[in-house]
């Protein structure tokens, strides 16, 4: 794949990602024209200033008019929106993909809105940080971040190699999952996560923050996440989240019983199961060099 094939890819939504893809494509060499689309003509003006875009429009239609790629970096919640509105401007043959953290609605949306003839690959890279806005955003976020791609039975592999490209000519190492094995997954490693997170600082609000250390901080960075795009995460993926967390107060659970068994040989057992499948992801994702050092 040659993003050099392609004249102009519309970026909706120029925030963190969308910023970054943009920068990420114009140091991968992509000479044609970068269209941010978005819905505030300040943060738009932001994402020129820093030349994270050549183009800006608050008019969709005629931001992905044209596009020979549209990528759409929207909140979950406003992606089917996005699909009818973009659906009657595509012209044959456009790619379009989105960097959605929940994937088996969006590719749903995306079969029933989109026109047969648009070539729709759904798109999850796992690159960002709790900070919002493109004025965080940089060309090397995808330098060695996983980016996870979630065609069906029905997308082309064609199309897949084509979209599995356009990630790793940004740097990106690319996988692909079905969508709803992705949404399974991700609850378990991304969401759930975040949801902890939060509810540890939930139970520091009696005064316990105010001794907190370092761990505290590690622990619970993601919680400073934006509450709206993680309201639309946790509900489109409400289901694999409600197993999730029946698998952890199970996990809980059982830590509980060794506590309360006093059991010192099952607790370092427990604790040492768990530090060796987390150093040998690390030293494995060192290895492929998907994780930044």
């Amino acid at each position: 794949m040659n993003i050099n094939r392609l004249d102009r890819i519309a970026i909706a939504g120029v925030g963190l990602l969308g910023g970054s893809i943009g920068h990420a494509l114009r140091a991968a060499g992509f000479a044609g024209t970068r269209v941010g689309i978005g819905r505030r003509a300040s943060s738009l003006e932001a994402a020129v200033a820093c030349d994270a875009v050549d183009e800006v429009t608050l008019d969709v239609e005629a931001g992905v008019r044209g596009a020979g790629l549209v990528v759409l970096c929207t909140p979950l919640g406003q992606m089917e929106q996005m699909f009818r509105r973009i659906a009657p401007v595509l012209k044959p043959g456009t790619y379009v993909t989105d960097v959605g953290s929940t994937k088996a609605g969006v590719v749903r949306m995306a079969q029933r809105l989109l026109p047969p003839k648009v070539r729709f690959v759904g798109s999850h890279p796992m690159a960002g940080s709790e900070k919002t806005g493109v004025e965080f955003a940089r060309a090397d976020l995808f330098d060695r971040a996983l980016c996870i791609v979630t065609p069906t039975a029905r997308t082309p592999s064609a199309h897949v190699r084509w979209m599995r490209g356009f990630w790793e000519s940004m740097g990106a190492t690319t996988t692909v999952l079905d969508p709803r094995k992705h949404d399974v997954l991700l609850a378990r490693v991304s969401h759930l996560p975040h949801a902890v997170a939060t509810a540890l600082v939930h139970l520091s609000k009696d005064g316990a923050i105010d001794v907190a250390g370092p761990g505290f901080a590690d622990a619970t960075r993601i919680a400073s996440g934006d509450p709206d795009m993680w309201t639309d995460i946790l509900r489109t993926n409400r289901a694999a989240m409600i197993r999730s967390i029946d698998r952890l107060v199970a996990e809980l659970n059982r830590l509980r019983s060794k506590l309360d068994r006093d059991d010192a040989d099952a607790l370092r057992q427990w604790l040492a199961a768990g530090k060796q499948v987390r150093d040998e992801w690390i030293a494995l994702r060192y290895r492929k060099k998907v994780l930044p050092p």
